[in-house]
Protein backbone atom coordinates (compact mmCIF):
# COMPACT_ATOMS: atom_id res chain seq x y z
CA UNK A 1 0.00 0.00 0.00
CA UNK A 2 1.42 3.36 -1.03
CA UNK A 3 0.46 5.08 2.24
CA UNK A 4 2.47 2.56 4.28
CA UNK A 5 5.49 2.88 1.96
CA UNK A 6 5.35 6.67 2.16
CA UNK A 7 5.22 6.37 5.95
CA UNK A 8 8.27 4.07 5.90
CA UNK A 9 10.16 6.79 4.01
CA UNK A 10 9.16 9.34 6.67
CA UNK A 11 10.31 7.06 9.50
CA UNK A 12 13.59 6.33 7.70
CA UNK A 13 14.17 10.08 7.30
CA UNK A 14 13.89 10.58 11.04
CA UNK A 15 10.16 11.16 11.41
CA UNK A 16 10.04 14.82 10.50
CA UNK A 17 10.36 17.11 7.55
CA UNK A 18 8.22 18.04 4.59
CA UNK A 19 5.39 15.69 3.83
CA UNK A 20 5.13 14.15 7.29
CA UNK A 21 1.71 15.59 8.12
CA UNK A 22 0.30 14.71 4.70
CA UNK A 23 1.71 11.18 4.90
CA UNK A 24 0.22 10.71 8.37
CA UNK A 25 -3.18 11.99 7.22
CA UNK A 26 -3.14 9.56 4.28
CA UNK A 27 -2.10 6.72 6.59
CA UNK A 28 -4.99 7.54 8.95
CA UNK A 29 -7.43 7.14 6.07
CA UNK A 30 -6.39 3.46 5.88
CA UNK A 31 -5.35 2.51 9.43
CA UNK A 32 -6.42 3.28 12.99
CA UNK A 33 -3.97 4.69 15.57
CA UNK A 34 -3.13 1.26 16.99
CA UNK A 35 -2.25 -0.07 13.55
CA UNK A 36 -0.13 3.00 12.82
CA UNK A 37 1.82 2.42 16.04
CA UNK A 38 2.39 -1.23 15.08
CA UNK A 39 3.45 -0.27 11.56
CA UNK A 40 5.84 2.40 12.85
CA UNK A 41 7.33 -0.05 15.37
CA UNK A 42 7.81 -2.70 12.66
CA UNK A 43 9.49 -0.19 10.34
CA UNK A 44 11.78 1.01 13.14
CA UNK A 45 12.67 -2.56 14.11
CA UNK A 46 13.57 -3.42 10.52
CA UNK A 47 15.70 -0.28 10.18
CA UNK A 48 17.47 -1.14 13.45
CA UNK A 49 18.23 -4.69 12.33
CA UNK A 50 19.49 -3.40 9.00
CA UNK A 51 21.89 -1.00 10.74
CA UNK A 52 23.16 -3.81 12.98
CA UNK A 53 23.80 -6.09 10.01
CA UNK A 54 25.69 -3.36 8.18
CA UNK A 55 27.70 -2.44 11.30
CA UNK A 56 28.69 -6.07 11.83
CA UNK A 57 29.69 -6.40 8.18
CA UNK A 58 27.10 -9.07 7.48
CA UNK A 59 26.05 -8.12 4.00
CA UNK A 60 22.88 -9.83 2.74
CA UNK A 61 24.79 -11.94 0.22
CA UNK A 62 26.69 -13.47 3.18
CA UNK A 63 23.47 -14.62 4.85
CA UNK A 64 21.61 -17.81 3.93
CA UNK A 65 18.66 -17.23 1.61
CA UNK A 66 15.32 -18.92 2.22
CA UNK A 67 12.93 -18.79 -0.71
CA UNK A 68 9.30 -19.52 0.05
CA UNK A 69 7.23 -20.01 -3.10
CA UNK A 70 4.05 -17.96 -3.22
CA UNK A 71 1.19 -19.70 -5.04
CA UNK A 72 -0.16 -17.72 -7.96
CA UNK A 73 2.77 -15.30 -8.13
CA UNK A 74 5.45 -15.33 -10.73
Amino acid sequence: MKAALAWADIVLAGGSGPGRDDALAELRSHFDDSQIVELTYAIGTFIGYSKQIITLGLEPEDLPLLVIPTPGVG
